[in-house]
């Protein structure tokens, strides 16, 4: 039998080639255009990208399509995020005297608008629908199970690649937690979410074409690394179920 190469030394091989294979990728090369209809969505997605982010609202603030509504969040953001990270505000007492404004105009103007004989301000009735409610909860509840559902498989080592990936997305969270405070992280996110999103649906071929073209290689370089040393760490045997 023909030795098999060490574990450590097959990880370094194919991280070294995936890098190598990422660098390789040019930035500003298109693809070309008859390769577009061939080309898979990023994420096996059928639907248009504002159809995944809900295609409603939200969708067309993240992708700039209400422009008005994107630069206010942009802008509020920003202030809150100087306001609560730079005057030393905490948020529970920027909220306390935002609302204690709004409460004293409103004051002022209910009662002055009743002796000059004026419209009251124009304020509508403010109320949460019971369906607004349930579905809220519902879809919540239906992330929380499919979150549930992956700790479950992730705890059990059914999936590798899973664990592999868990594994990432925690250690990158960590890592950036520690470099940022918690508010900063939440500017951070919003600001990605108003600029990745509009990017990529500018740019939707020529990105889904790259990163398919990394994917594959990275493909084969996990299979290899799957046969070397994937497959030989050993793994608790699955229990089955009696059947009475």
């Amino acid at each position: 039998m023909s030795e098999q190469p060490p574990a450590d030394a097959v990880v370094a091989e194919t991280v070294a080639a995936v890098v190598n294979n990422i660098q390789n990728v040019p930035a500003n090369e298109s693809a070309p255009a008859d390769k577009y209809a061939q080309t898979p969505r990023l994420f096996g997605r059928k639907q248009p990208i504002h159809q995944v982010l809900g295609g409603g609202t939200t969708a067309d603030v993240l992708l700039w399509r209400k422009k008005h509504l994107s630069i206010g969040l942009l802008v509020g953001a920003t202030l809150a995020w100087i306001l609560l990270e730079k005057t030393g505000y905490t948020v529970v007492s920027l909220v306390s005297n935002i609302t204690l404004f709004l409460v004293v105009i409103l004051f002022v103007w209910s009662n002055l608008a009743a002796l000059l004989n004026r419209a009251p301000p124009p304020l509508p009735e403010l109320s949460l629908s019971e369906d607004f409610v349930l579905s809220t909860a519902n879809t919540v509840r239906l992330e929380l199970n499919k979150v549930l559902a992956i700790a479950h498989d992730v705890a059990l080592g059914k999936d590798f690649k899973l664990f592999l990936k868990v594994i990432a997305v925690l250690w990158i969270v960590s890592t950036a937690a520690g470099w940022f405070s918690l508010l900063t992280l939440v500017y951070i996110s919003i600001i990605l979410a108003l600029t990745l999103p509009f990017i990529y649906d500018t740019y939707e071929d020529v990105i889904d074409h790259h990163a398919n073209r990394i994917s594959e290689q990275a493909q084969v370089h996990y299979k290899k690394l799957d046969e070397n040393v994937f497959s030989k760490i050993p793994r608790a045997p699955v229990k089955e179920k009696k059947i009475q």
